[in-house]
């Protein structure tokens, strides 16, 4: 069973390849660069320190990074389908089914007696 330090430098290592993922990208992926060479400092303190709570919150933070595969092909993902509503019926073309249904508004204006 691995450690939390043991863990935290598992994914130290993992995050400075995506460090290196995301310079790879050039500017738009240099400010996703410095966050992740932030918090791997931040994790590199707490394992001097050996803080459990902040080796933790490290391993926390740093494995919300994902991954950065520049080179690979990206997948089309499908659109949502959105649910029926009983008694709406088909949506009219043109406009998309997560469109709002246009609705009568009534306003009362009232006179101060």
């Amino acid at each position: 069973m691995a450690t939390l330090p043991d863990m935290l430098h598992a994914e130290i290592q993992r995050c400075r390849r995506v460090a290196e993922d995301c310079a790879s990208l050039g500017t738009s992926g240099a400010f996703a660069s410095a966050l992740i060479q932030q918090a791997l400092r931040q994790a590199e303190r707490a394992l001097e320190a050996r803080e459990l709570p902040a080796i933790q919150q490290s391993i926390d933070r740093l494995r919300a990074w994902q991954d950065v595969m520049p080179d690979a092909p990206r997948r089309a993902v499908p659109a949502p389908v959105a649910p029926r509503r009983p008694g709406l019926g088909a949506a009219p073309q043109g406009r998309p089914l997560w469109a709002p249904t246009p609705r009568e508004q009534f306003f009362t204006w009232k006179r101060a007696v």
